[in-house]
């Protein structure tokens, strides 16, 4: 089960990542705009431009947006770094608190990644902008997240594995080196 949940957070991260380093969140039919960049292309693509300085002076609401998706970003990786090490190290070891610190940072990732695409989609369509497909893709990230959070509440409340409630006697050998 936790293997499923492993799969969605790998989706979920490359989705995010894509997401917030790409400049195609939307587009006004002359510029592409992203989250930290912008380009031009003529209608031919034949010359285009980027611009890849990060603009400090802007809109309140992108300030925010960014933040929100630094942040889904930001509690991602916890599930993402501790979910194989906890699969693969904690053999026979079952923690529910950790499992449950998972899927609960798992859901505040796609919490904060859908209301920075919330955010980010009612301002450029008040601004008679199209959405271009970053802005998808993040959807996709978020509901990653959103899925991998269900598996792990999932496992979280269910009871142990037979296997991994038997406990089983250790012997306990001394090795000796030959010199």
């Amino acid at each position: 089960m936790l293997w499923v949940a492993s799969v969605f957070l790998l989706i979920a991260a490359i989705g995010q990542i894509l997401a917030v380093a790409a400049p195609f969140w939307s587009f006004d039919g002359l510029h592409y705009v992203g989250l930290w960049k912008y380009g031009r292309c003529a209608f031919d693509h034949k010359k285009c431009y980027r611009n890849w300085q990060v603009e400090y002076f802007v809109s309140d609401w992108l300030k925010a947006v960014r933040g929100l998706e630094c942040l889904a970003l930001i509690f991602l990786s916890f599930p993402l770094v501790t979910l194989p090490i906890y699969m693969y190290i904690a053999l026979g070891l079952y923690y529910r608190c950790m499992l449950g610190t998972m899927a609960l940072c798992s859901l505040i990732s796609a919490v904060c990644c859908l209301a920075g695409v919330v955010v980010y989609g009612v301002q450029i369509t008040s601004m008679d902008w199209d959405t271009s497909w970053c802005l998808y893709v993040a959807i996709v990230g978020a509901a990653g997240a959103f899925i991998a959070f269900l598996v792990l509440i999932v496992a979280t409340i269910t009871k142990r594995p037979e296997k991994v409630r038997r406990v089983e006697k250790v012997r306990m050998y001394t090795i000796y080196a030959d010199e």
